[in-house]
């Protein structure tokens, strides 16, 4: 039989300090016990919030951060089209790369050599913000063992890079 989580009564939350309200976005949201309301962070990653509660260490975290600013250097997080009048015409560009693209590659190659079930995870934890219980629901996975999941394929990714430089 499972527990009902009940909320704290208002004299024993701990509320957010006005430091943590000027760097993030806090917003309150009604439960389902009348009068009562719950503060969401909505622009903290998943990720952020392993690291803070201990499920993964810190070496893991920056693992996690360099693969999610290479992702972003990519630019594949971009939702822009590019039409032809962009181009540049009459110019060869073959043996120039610009950061974007190297940063492409490399995103590529670490995820090939991690692995499509090893990146998997990691690909939607860390750049899709996806909690590591909802990526084991999307793939028919064990939700209890998902945080272990994330732990080991962190330190794949870990390998991966050093694999890359």
């Amino acid at each position: 039989m499972r527990k009902r989580k009940v909320p704290l009564p208002k004299e024993e939350r701990v509320l957010p300090t006005p430091e943590f309200l000027q760097k993030h976005e806090v917003i309150e949201k009604p439960t389902k016990i009348a009068g009562q309301k719950i503060l969401y962070v909505t622009d903290q990653l998943w990720i952020d919030t392993y690291f803070k509660k201990g499920v993964i260490d810190y070496d893991q975290y920056q693992t996690a951060q360099r693969l999610l600013g290479l992702y972003m250097a990519s630019g594949r997080n971009q939702k822009l089209t590019a039409t032809l009048s962009d181009q540049v015409a009459g110019k060869d560009l073959s043996g120039d790369f610009d950061r974007a693209e190297v940063a492409m590659m490399d995103f590529i190659k670490v995820a090939r050599t991690m692995g499509k079930r090893s990146f998997s995870i990691v690909q939607d934890v860390v750049l899709h913000n996806y909690s590591a219980k909802e990526w084991a629901i999307k793939n028919s996975r064990n939700e209890k063992a998902s945080a272990e999941i994330l732990r080991l394929s962190l330190d794949d990714l870990e390998d991966a890079f050093k694999k890359l430089s």
